[in-house]
């Protein structure tokens, strides 16, 4: 990918990501207003289960990119065709057992929550993990077309896809909430528009793209695809349950209201982790290309930290900006009376600050066949994350479950993965932090403007978005004057011909 081309790629997902993320901003505290508390703690709490049950991808998702750039390099059209035909074959079983799975789930919901919920709560939260359920199995078939388009850097139709999908969500539920329709009702609209994503998807690789299938069983091909993508599978573990167990325990633990507010928590979490993995799903063919045609450790160790760097200024920005203004923000923002929202999402996503300016790491790991380390490392710390959220969830609530979180991603994801980093990986983990730190000097206006603008916030809409902009303007200013390099500025400021 040329520099003009990462360019407008880099300037199309993140705006792509800003406007799924204000639409999301603005329909998240309409629908706790018109579902209420309760119903849309019993909506994230059906959602959240579900989502568990992704697991049952096993990883093969993650896996086409390696194997598809391995068979592009030897210009071998018919093992790319075999390649579509077998991930087509194992998601389309994988969608079967998810219904499986998730009908069991569901015809089990009393025994699980009846501790904490009323008849009714029950009722309804059967029947949206049973609509959640169809709306996983259907999601399942768009990772192959997905991968497929992302194997050939088509991220302009992804995007536009997206912003789509994003402002069917609200089109189509807002008239059926205020027409008091429920939780149901969002649950439906949201399977509808998996299946219409699904379908524009698959439109667009068999006629656009010209994508093919062979539909043959090569059983060394797939006992590759299955070694490679175990550990992709631990890896899938352990993220759902760092971002989904917490909501889970607290459905059992403390009830549906508790649930709602670690979700509006969570929520910024969950646009946190959008926003990291947007330059990194850009760049990932990249890192695929360079391992597979050099093994200078050098040259992946500048192209990590040339990733950090930019990840660094888009994700620094959002960390501190929330950091002005979060608290009033949420506070507002949820119509929920407490501050426990906000140190939620604050606890969350402290350590992902980190771990996102390192995420292009995750694709050279795999590039490098060398996963296996993080898969099992992350497994292992997703096991403590849930030995340590139970007894705090049930001290703490929310927050408890949120602190048992950041405290496991702080010790594996941070520290023991950096290590990692230096002595098998091959990056030199110290190059990169002395290029991070070069930051530092750019940091200390929009430090100094956080402690002022903390102190004279005043907790209304107008102060929150004046504030911000103010922020915003100091911040770009001093990143630019002070933070970056040379190549940097003249990448932001050259025009295309």
């Amino acid at each position: 990918m040329k520099a003009s081309n990462l360019k407008s790629g880099f300037i199309l997902s993140y705006a792509a990501i800003f406007i799924q993320s204000v639409i999301s901003i603005m329909y998240t505290p309409v629908m706790i207003r018109l579902l209420g508390q309760t119903d849309y703690g019993l909506l994230q709490l059906a959602v959240s289960t579900v989502s568990n049950l992704g697991i049952l991808s096993f990883g093969f998702g993650s896996s086409y990119l390696r194997f598809y750039s391995k068979y592009k390099a030897s210009d071998d059209a018919r093992a790319i065709s075999a390649l579509n035909g077998m991930f087509a074959v194992i998601f389309t079983a994988v969608a079967v057992i998810s219904l499986i799975a998730g009908g069991i789930v569901t015809f089990n919901t009393d025994l699980i929550f009846s501790n904490t919920m009323s008849a009714g709560e029950l009722s309804t939260l059967k029947i949206l993990l049973g609509i959640m359920t169809v709306n996983l199995a259907v999601s399942f078939p768009c990772t192959v077309f997905d991968s497929y388009i992302m194997s050939q850097e088509r991220f302009s139709f992804q995007k536009a896809l997206t912003i789509v999908t994003s402002l069917l969500n609200p089109m189509l539920t807002f008239p059926l909430l205020i027409a008091g329709k429920g939780p149901v009702s969002a649950a439906v609209c949201t399977t509808v528009i998996t299946a219409v994503r699904l379908i524009a998807s698959m439109v667009f690789c068999l006629k656009r793209l010209k994508m093919t299938f062979i539909f043959t069983f090569d059983k060394s091909v797939f006992k590759q695809l299955f070694v490679f993508s175990f550990f992709v599978f631990l890896n899938i573990i352990s993220d759902q349950i760092n971002w989904n167990v917490d909501k889970t325990l607290l459905g059992i633990i403390k009830g549906s209201e508790s649930v709602a507010v670690y979700s509006v928590g969570s929520q910024f979490n969950s646009y946190f982790l959008t926003f990291s993995y947007a330059l990194s799903s850009l760049l990932s063919p990249r890192a695929y290309s360079l391992v597979s045609k050099t093994k200078n450790d050098r040259l992946i160790t500048k192209f990590f930290a040339e990733f950090g760097r930019w990840q660094f200024i888009v994700m620094g920005y959002i960390f501190m900006i929330f950091l002005a203004v979060g608290k009033p923000f949420m506070r507002l923002w949820s119509g929920i009376d407490s501050d426990i929202p906000y140190y939620t999402a604050l606890l969350l996503i402290s350590p992902l600050l980190i771990t996102s300016i390192q995420s292009i790491g995750i694709e050279i790991q795999r590039a490098k066949d060398m996963h296996r380390f993080r898969s099992v490392l992350y497994i292992m710390t997703a096991g403590i994350n849930i030995a340590l959220s139970i007894p705090l969830c049930v001290k703490y609530g929310a927050l408890g479950c949120a602190a048992g979180t950041c405290a496991v991603l702080i010790i594996g994801n941070i520290i023991i993965m950096n290590v990692y980093y230096h002595k098998r990986v091959g990056i030199n983990i110290f190059y990169f932090w002395r290029e991070i730190f070069k930051f530092i000097p750019s940091l200390v206006l929009p430090a100094a403007s956080i402690i002022l603008i903390r102190h004279f916030i005043w907790e209304n809409f107008l102060s929150v978005i004046v504030c911000g902009i103010v922020f915003s303007i100091i911040y770009a200013g001093s990143v630019f004057l002070f933070g970056l390099n040379g190549s940097e500025r003249k990448l932001i400021t050259k025009r295309k011909n």
